[in-house]
């Protein structure tokens, strides 16, 4: 058995709407991307929540969606000097078209938890 010291998790779950269009970005080894916001409001809260997922989606404004995945930092070269940015980097994406659908994507996210 693992001590609790020996226990850690990075997990991000985010239910909400598609802020604009995704965006493509191609890497240049290969790797492809996707980019998109997602807008989530719990408790009168608006909160914007930048998802980048492997692989290429179609996913468009005004849908919504179920994300899980991790939280990533990651630093890079910009104009003016190193920047950053924080991001969900989404290992499983779901439109949803009904209610019942968050709740079977959250069973599922829940049972992979099992698998670590």
């Amino acid at each position: 058995m693992r001590a609790e010291s020996d226990i850690h998790l990075n997990l991000a779950v985010v239910v909400g709407e598609v802020a604009r269009d995704a965006t493509r970005v191609d890497m240049g080894d290969g790797r492809v991307f996707t980019n998109f916001d997602l807008v989530s409001r719990e408790g009168g809260v608006r909160t914007v929540v930048p998802v980048t997922y492997e692989g290429e989606m179609e996913i468009a404004a005004g849908e919504l969606a179920a994300v899980s995945g991790h939280v990533n930092k990651r630093f890079f070269a910009s104009g003016s000097g190193m920047a950053s940015r924080t991001d969900v980097r989404a290992d499983k994406v779901t439109i949803v078209r009904r209610r019942d659908q968050v709740s079977r994507f959250m069973a599922g996210v829940l049972k992979g938890l099992g698998s670590r």
